[in-house]
């Protein structure tokens, strides 16, 4: 890349901002904190300038972020040319738990996998981890990292839309979970699916939807960052900014939502399978 992208740029901003926020800090308190000007945070806050990879250390030490959120964040400040996010799966995951926070309408296609947000623990351990072939220790810290974005989206009070279509595929595969493990799965959709400003669809038939993705439309959100599709295959995924295609996703994934069943008509109809 020849410069930042400006969905980068945005994850820099917006973890600053939050993070300041959740401490109680103004701009200036936070200036004086760090020995510089108040300038300087209202530009990083605004995308004008962006920290250096040592300013992005000592910003996520004194606003208490993660360590690993502040080495992500210093890495795409310090390699402003040459950083490709999408070479690393978990650089990924952690932008797109902060989109899930800001943008005012996402919508996520998932083939055969529940998605990421409304899988259980034991739906982790059962269906992912021999799926994806994944270590006792690999599952436990997705588990954790998932239950992480649960609860925090949950605290989303704005006005979001979250609208989620899944392959009946993603069903029938709960056959190898424990009866017990696998009705807490149906159970935890439906929490999901009741909640104000979400719409879980199942596709229960042909359609061009293609390989799982997700749209994440910036809406009447004040805080989200430009449009982007986060795209899976099976050797690689990837954020498209060009808005272009991001826009043909998102007419594909609309275009096949009046197609799907309702959540509780395909589960009504599928009742004995899923017992």
């Amino acid at each position: 890349m020849a410069n930042h992208s400006a969905l980068t740029g945005w994850q820099i901003r917006i973890h600053i901002a939050d993070a300041r926020i959740r401490m109680g800090l103004t701009q200036r308190a936070l200036a004086i904190l760090l020995g510089i000007s108040e300038g300087t945070i209202r530009n990083w806050e605004n995308g004008v300038t962006i920290p250096t990879y040592a300013e992005m250390i000592g910003i996520g030490q004194t606003l208490g972020m993660s360590p690993e959120i502040t080495q992500f964040l210093a890495n795409i400040a310090r390699d402003k040319t040459s950083l490709n996010l999408e070479t690393d799966p978990r650089y990924n995951a952690l932008g797109l738990a902060k989109a899930e926070l800001h943008y005012g309408s996402i919508w996520k296609y998932e083939s055969h996998l529940f998605p990421g947000i409304v899988q259980t623990r034991a739906y982790d351990k059962q269906v992912l981890q021999p799926a994806e072939g994944m270590t006792d220790e690999e599952t436990e810290f997705g588990a954790d990292f998932k239950q992480e974005r649960q609860e925090e989206i949950q605290l989303r009070t704005d006005n979001y839309r979250m609208s989620i279509i899944m392959g009946a595929t993603c069903f029938y595969d709960l056959k190898v979970m424990e009866a017990s493990d696998r009705r807490d799965q149906i159970e935890a959709l439906r929490e999901w699916n009741s909640r104000p400003n979400w719409e879980i669809r199942v596709m229960n038939g042909p359609s061009n939807l293609g390989s799982p993705f997700s749209v994440y439309v910036p809406g009447k959100s004040p805080t989200a960052g430009p449009p982007f599709t986060y795209v899976q295959i099976h050797d690689r995924s990837w954020c498209i900014e060009e808005l272009a295609r991001a826009t043909g996703y998102h007419g594909r994934i609309k275009g096949n939502w009046t197609r799907c069943d309702q959540l509780e008509e395909f589960l009504d109809a599928e009742r004995n399978r899923l017992a």
